[in-house]
């Protein structure tokens, strides 16, 4: 479970030697085993990134499957 993992960082930039240009840390996880970390997605001609820290006591199968996503087991 990801409460046992601990604080997790996201950290976002031009590269691996560059200053970050976005940062954020999810440390409120306690059950889940499937965790959206953040969301990736463009708004008109620029990219965002967005920490979401959601959650899921189910599996990434389960996940996937809620976004429309053909699984097979």
């Amino acid at each position: 479970a990801f409460g046992d993992v601990g604080a997790l960082h996201i950290v976002s930039g031009p590269g691996t030697s560059a200053a970050a240009l976005a940062q954020a840390t999810l440390d409120a996880a306690t059950t889940e085993r499937t965790m959206l970390l953040a969301e990736i997605y463009r708004r008109g001609e620029s990219w965002r990134l967005r920490a979401v820290g959601q959650g899921y006591d189910h599996g990434l199968d389960a996940l996937a499957r809620s976004y429309g996503v053909d699984v097979t087991d």
